[in-house]
């Protein structure tokens, strides 16, 4: 475990510049380091062994808040098929809706779940209380499609191994992150706190 985690930082940049978040997946755990000073830390929720979050280094570009969670192909098919099988109204209690490819919604007690064999359709979970991505995701765009969010599940920050993920980074306290990112665009955490409500 030792050699591998060495060979990952091999592979990120020496030069991080004098500001950057650095997850450390094996702890579990993000910094923020402001010219060469730990200013946050928070714990983190990571991949599970079978969808390990990558190591990569990348800019974060934007914020969103009260985002949408758009569920990706593997998730649709994997997890939320078999579901539909089973009780077309796993999508309602979800707040999840179902698109066709022209953008039209559909209604998901139309469709013969049974007789699909792959996802033929978009799933978007609508923001809210019950929305995967919690109020906020931070975003930098990557080749993984993995990002830092909120959780509506907070208990998992109390457990000691925390690989709960399908690759993504969810983050304790992900409000006090973004009010620090936020600081010197003239953010308030008053601001923050009346977007999201």
């Amino acid at each position: 475990q030792i050699e591998l985690n060495l060979e990952r930082r091999r592979w990120m940049d020496d030069d991080l510049g004098p500001y950057y978040i650095l997850v450390n997946v094996a702890d579990q755990e993000l910094k923020v380091v402001k010219d060469g000073k730990t200013v946050h830390t928070a714990r983190l929720v990571v991949g599970k062994p079978y969808a390990r979050t990558p190591v990569f280094s990348d800019k974060m570009r934007y914020i969103v808040f009260n985002p949408y969670w758009n569920v990706p192909p593997n998730i649709a098919n994997d997890e939320y098929l078999p579901k539909l099988r089973r009780d077309p109204g796993v999508l309602e209690r979800e707040h999840i809706r179902v698109f066709a490819s022209s953008g039209s919604e559909v209604n998901p007690y139309s469709v013969n779940w049974s007789a699909i064999s792959r996802m033929p359709y978009s799933l978007r979970q609508d923001s809210g209380g019950k929305n995967a991505l919690g109020k906020v995701k931070f975003m930098f765009p990557n080749r993984f499609n993995v990002y830092l969010h909120d959780t509506p599940s907070k208990s998992l920050f109390n457990k000691d191994l925390r690989i709960f993920s399908h690759g993504c980074m969810r983050v304790e306290n992900p409000l006090d992150l973004a009010e620090l990112l936020l600081a010197d665009q003239g953010w308030s955490r008053a601001r923050i706190d009346s977007t999201i409500a």
